[in-house]
C-alpha cells in the first residue's frame, strides 16, 4: 500500500527556454523577463469530469506525482481516485485536470496537475477560473489549497492567482514523512503552506 503524499508536485517540468523535460530535483529557479518568443497554442475547453476520464485521470496524476493514492492536506488524507475533478482539454487529450473537494466554507483544491506539454499554455489558470466560478454557485467564501515549502512553482502559481497565505504548518511533512527529503532545486521538504483566495 502506498504512504500518502503530504504535497501534490509535478514528478516532471518541462524547461521553459529549450522545451526539455526536466525532473523535479534537477530543476532550477531563474529569473527571466518576459523576452520569450510567444508561442500560438490550441484553445484550453474546461469542463467537469466524467466517467470516460478516470483512466487519463489515474494516468495524469500518477504521472505527475508519482502515485494516485492519498494525498495530505489540512490534516487529512484525501483520496485523489474519489475526489472530483475538473479537466481541461488541449486538442484531441487531456491538457490538465483539477481534484478538489468542500471543506468547511471552501473548495480545497486537491491536486493540480499539467501535462508538461502543456505547461505555461494557461492551462492551470483556466482550472482555477473554473474552480473559482465552482465555488460561487456553491456559496462558498474561499479557495484553499497547501503546499510544500519547497514548492516554489506553485507558491509562485498561486499567487499570481490571487492567493494569500494563510498558515504554515512547521515540521509537518517531515513528520509525516518520518525522514529528510529533497524537493525543487534540492530544498529540504519540511513544512506545509496553505493558501488561500477570498472569493
Amino acid at each position: 500500500m502506498e504512504s500518502p503524499a503530504f504535497d501534490a508536485k509535478p514528478a516532471v517540468l518541462r524547461c521553459s527556454r529549450c522545451g526539455r523535460f526536466v525532473d523535479w530535483a534537477e530543476s532550477r529557479l531563474q529569473v527571466v523577463c518576459d523576452c520569450r518568443s510567444r508561442l500560438e497554442l490550441p484553445p484550453v475547453f474546461v469542463r467537469a469530469a466524467d466517467d470516460s476520464d478516470r483512466a487519463p485521470l489515474r494516468e495524469l496524476f500518477a504521472r505527475d506525482f508519482g502515485h494516485t493514492g492519498k494525498i495530505v492536506a489540512f490534516g487529512e488524507e484525501v483520496s485523489l481516485e474519489a475526489a472530483p475533478a475538473i479537466v481541461a482539454g488541449m486538442r484531441d487529450e487531456l491538457g490538465g485536470a483539477l481534484a478538489y473537494r468542500l471543506l468547511g466554507n471552501a473548495l480545497h483544491i486537491v491536486a493540480l496537475a499539467t501535462d508538461p506539454m502543456w505547461q505555461r499554455a494557461g492551462v492551470g489558470g483556466d482550472l482555477l477560473a473554473e474552480a473559482q466560478l465552482l465555488a460561487r454557485k456553491l456559496n462558498l467564501q474561499r479557495l484553499v489549497v497547501a503546499t510544500s515549502n519547497d514548492n516554489l512553482p506553485a507558491l509562485y502559481f498561486y499567487q499570481r492567482h490571487g492567493f494569500e497565505m494563510l498558515e504554515l504548518i512547521p515540521g509537518a511533512i517531515l513528520s509525516q514523512l518520518g525522514r529528510q527529503v529533497a524537493g525543487f532545486a534540492g530544498i529540504p521538504i519540511r513544512d506545509e503552506v496553505r493558501l488561500q483566495k477570498s472569493l
